[in-house]
């Protein structure tokens, strides 16, 4: 027969659930209400202490149940996992199993306040930091603690996201500050004279023009971006020849790409067909094609169809200046630029292979890019012909 103090967890782990789902504000509260029913011991019975288990197996999140000596009661595999506790920790001091600086201070603080605290804390695993958001709730009992329960949260995605964005802003930022500066910097010298200089002033509103050009461009990528992750962008999709639309991108470079002496080359077996947004394609290829010729001095841009491995791939090569395999896991961040100062000469709002990213998830097909320094990238999309 499961003892009551087995009972007693179990519920617990039904009011810890409960409070993760905001459904109950103060455990303690809650508990000392509880107390005092008659009705504690009426909940669904649990038959085995397999059962006991598997309830302590689905909680995600660490719990850590600590006495008021300092002993551990109860530590979930997820606590262990995330604190790499190997052999079970009950019955033995908290401050010889957990190595966290700031956990056992929070615990102590906790001890001592008899109030609920909550902290932010750090720990590595796997050689990375993991973020946890931990909470103590001391139990009280007649003025004394009778038992502290100790949640731990990982909240690194949320970090991540918080980061990605901080990042984002100071990106944008700074995108827009260079054009916004040079419009500004060229407009005062004109009110300070510059323009009855008709040479000068020629040439001011011209940089004035290009500048607000690349204001622009950001914002309608941004604005395009934030349309396809929205859900405002609808993926359309109809039987589209491959290598006509190509030929059709290849002839708005036509003339960039022979200044360059770059050849434009396709590999396309005719009579191809794939299934995707025209548009929506098209805005793909326009900037994957640009992109090439923007980073290669010679030799040339190609664009294949092939199968490999029963899968149907398409590509865009280039024999360009590569990208560092240290970098490639970052190529379709939004702004990121591995030559930030090159990227800006050669222009672009460091959006496109971000939209091309986008575009190509939103299509269901899949997303590759190897490259190798001085010799060229490869962007390939898998595509699946079917709707």
């Amino acid at each position: 027969m499961v003892s009551e103090l087995l009972i007693f967890l179990i519920f617990l782990l039904i009011l810890i659930i409960l409070i993760m789902a905001g459904r109950i504000k103060t455990l303690s509260q809650r508990i000392q209400t509880l107390r005092s029913e008659k009705n504690l011991y009426e909940l669904p019975q649990i038959k085995s202490p397999q059962s006991f288990e598997t309830v302590l197996k689905s909680i995600t999140e660490g719990l850590l149940i600590i006495d008021p000596r300092g002993y551990i009661m109860l530590a979930n595999q997820s606590l262990r996992d995330i604190l790499k506790i190997d052999e079970p920790p009950e019955g033995k001091p908290v401050i010889e199993v957990i190595r966290n600086i700031d956990l056992i201070n929070l615990i102590s603080s906790a001890m001592s306040e008899k109030q609920d605290l909550t902290e932010e804390i750090t720990v590595k695993k796997g050689g990375k930091d993991i973020y946890l958001l931990a909470k103590a709730m001391p139990v009280i009992d007649s003025g004394s603690v009778s038992f502290l329960i100790i949640l731990l949260h990982d909240i690194s995605r949320l970090k991540q996201l918080e980061n990605i964005r901080r990042d984002f802003v100071a990106n944008v930022s700074h995108e827009f500050k260079t054009p916004v500066t040079a419009i500004k910097g060229y407009a005062e010298a004109l009110l300070d004279g510059a323009i009855d200089d008709r040479e000068n002033a020629k040439k001011f509103i011209q940089i004035i023009k290009n500048q607000a050009d690349r204001l622009d461009a950001l914002v309608e990528d941004l604005l395009t971006l934030s349309r396809i992750e929205s859900g405002d962008i609808k993926i359309e999709k109809q039987k589209i020849l491959l290598e006509s639309l190509v030929d059709s991108v290849f002839e708005i470079f036509k003339d960039r790409a022979e200044k360059k002496g770059l050849i434009l080359e396709k590999e396309i077996p005719s009579e191809t067909f794939i299934y995707a947004d025209k548009n929506r394609f098209t805005q793909i290829m326009v900037n994957l094609i640009d992109n090439a010729i923007k980073f290669t001095e010679k030799g040339l841009v190609k664009v294949r169809f092939f199968k490999e491995n029963d899968k149907e791939i398409l590509s865009v090569e280039d024999t360009g200046i590569g990208i560092p395999k240290d970098y490639l896991h970052r190529i379709g961040e939004r702004f990121y630029r591995v030559d930030r100062a090159r990227s800006r000469q050669l222009g672009g709002t460091g959006l496109g292979l971000a939209i091309v990213k986008h575009l190509v998830l939103a299509h269901g097909w899949q997303f590759k890019i190897d490259s190798e320094v001085d010799k060229g990238t490869e962007v390939k999309i898998i595509i699946h012909k079917k709707f």
